[in-house]
């Protein structure tokens, strides 16, 4: 590579940094949908070609993982990215700062996290499991120093490298993921084409973006400041997306541990499902995690659907907070909270409707007969999910992080202590899928009330209980509609999906709470958009 890659490009003249801009959210918008395509096509196609206990311990595998590598992804290219695109000039100090910051962070945790497998093996009853997390350290490891090149690109406004990364790690990944399993290495091999993405991605990142080869030194301390900052947050937020995993995999290894006669039931099944040997306990517990991942995959889409609120919201309130600026503040938090609840409540009643039918376009017809009932629950509490993520970004945003990481920490505390009781109480199947859907969706809405209060507290914005109400109401009409259109083919349930959406849409509609206004703001919204990008303005 030569020294001019090393130099930090020149700035770009003001009146094409609006339509670079635009691009950039093209680009980035289409590559993270791509990227949630990509993961939508490995969890909807392992389970045609794993068994389900087979899906199930991967599903453990990569729920262990996945916490960490969100943290050490969002944390490391938030930051890199933030000291990158204050001094461009600077850019190629920082991603070595960045690289040498994982040094002794992102191989550390790396290692504690193969060196903690045994232990984390012996919480879940399952000693098979220790292989398995071992090997995925190194998915963790690779995904810091990855991290760092995507920020340095999204730093300095490289958004189309950053989208080709993100697009080619995904086509990597579910290569790897499903080649391997489809070859028939079960869980090793799933998790191996995983590691064999990430070290393709990482040379692959290292000649698109370039490797530092300046002597100028940016000092770490700062990256390490500001990652510190976000990563407590989001430590907390993660894990309350697994927790209820890791705690159904050890009560249902536990019950079938104290109960033979299920466990041999579960075995036969298991056979028949295209089990190559016999299970013990600890192996029927996984099939019971792979039915709930399933569920967990459907229920989270109306999180997938927010994701992108949160990115806008976030400087939004900053700005506002920054200038002192409460009444733009609060209506900020008032327009973001509204659509969140009434958008992502859309999305979980449809699913909620027919839950069964829902699963079974996707999944095995096994996968919908033992988790339908789940599905109804988690989807309903997901909403509640995304309001306590909405509520965690804009507090943050605003610079309330203690109040969003005691709302998160408060969350998690109740989702944990929740299933640990309730989850016991029941056995594998139907009933302790259900149990752990409504303890976890219980504490998401618990996420969510305890975050309108604080923000309320701290900068005077709430829903008006008028639109919860009403977005009840909608709720009870289009739960009515699908129990009402008994449909079961795909193409007839995706139907009822679009009548039962709209039965929810009409609802509030004829309530009052979406009007002429809202369409309007929408429209202007995407007017606005369109002109500032083709006008060179940020859009």
């Amino acid at each position: 590579m030569s020294q001019a890659d090393d130099a930090p490009a020149s700035p770009a003249p003001p009146s094409n940094e609006g339509a670079r801009a635009g691009r950039g959210v093209i680009y980035i918008g289409l590559a993270k949908l791509y990227f949630i395509f990509a993961g939508a096509l490995i969890e909807f196609r392992l389970p045609t070609i794993l068994a389900n206990t087979v899906f199930g311990a991967y599903g453990l595998v990569a729920s262990a993982v996945s916490p960490i590598n969100n943290v050490l992804v969002t944390g490391t290219i938030q930051a890199v990215s933030r000291f990158t695109a204050q001094q461009p000039e600077q850019a190629r100090a920082v991603q070595a700062a960045g690289l040498r910051m994982h040094l002794w962070l992102g191989l550390p945790v790396a290692l504690l996290f193969m060196l903690g497998a045994p232990l984390f093996a012996y919480f879940l009853h399952d000693p098979s499991k220790i292989g398995p997390l071992v090997l995925a350290g190194c998915i963790v490891g690779g995904y810091s120093f990855y991290a760092v090149f995507v920020g340095t690109a999204n730093g300095t406004r490289g958004f189309h490298k950053q989208a080709g990364l993100d697009v080619c790690f995904a086509t990597l990944r579910a290569l790897g993921i499903l080649g391997l399993a489809m070859a028939g290495f079960g869980v090793y091999g799933a998790i191996s084409g995983w590691v064999l993405a990430v070290a393709v991605i990482l040379v692959v990142a290292a000649l698109v973006i370039g490797l530092p080869r300046t002597r100028e030194r940016f000092a770490q301390r700062p990256l390490v400041q500001f990652f510190g900052s976000v990563a407590s947050y989001l430590v907390l937020l993660n894990l309350l997306l697994f927790a209820d995993v890791f705690l159904l995999k050890r009560f249902s290894a536990e019950w079938y541990a104290g109960h033979p006669e299920a466990l041999a039931e579960a075995a036969l099944r298991a056979a028949q499902s295209g089990a190559s040997q016999l299970i013990d306990a600890a192996q029927a517990a996984d099939g019971q995690v792979g039915f709930y991942r399933a569920v967990q995959n459907l229920a989270r889409l109306s999180y997938q659907a927010i994701i992108a609120g949160m990115f806008v919201i976030f400087p939004l309130v900053s700005r506002s907070t920054f200038e002192n600026d409460r009444e733009t503040t609060r209506r900020y938090v008032h327009t973001t909270m509204r659509y969140s609840l009434i958008f992502a409540t859309a999305i979980g009643v449809v699913l909620a409707a027919n839950p069964g039918p829902m699963l079974d376009v996707v999944y095995p017809t096994e996968y919908a007969q033992v988790g339908a009932s789940a599905l109804m629950a988690l989807a309903l509490g997901n909403v509640g999910f995304c309001l306590f993520a909405i509520a965690g970004t804009i507090l943050n945003g605003a610079g309330h992080t203690r109040e969003a990481i005691l709302c998160a920490a408060v969350t998690l505390a109740a989702s944990v202590l929740a299933n640990a009781f309730v989850v016991p109480l029941f056995p594998p199947g139907r009933e302790m899928l259900l149990a752990a859907a409504a303890a976890t969706s219980g504490a998401m809405i618990l996420g969510a009330v305890v975050g309108g209060l604080l923000l309320a507290r701290s900068l005077g914005a709430a829903l008006p209980w008028r639109t919860p109400l009403r977005v009840l109401i909608g709720v009870l009409a289009a739960l009515a509609v699908g129990r009402a259109l008994p449909f079961s083919s795909t193409l007839l349930t995706l139907v009822e999906a679009v009548l039962v959406g709209l039965a929810y849409l009409a609802a509030l509609v004829i309530t009052g709470e979406l009007g002429r206004a809202d369409l309007r703001a929408l429209a202007s919204l995407g007017g606005r958009r369109r002109a500032r990008t083709s006008s060179g303005g940020t859009p």
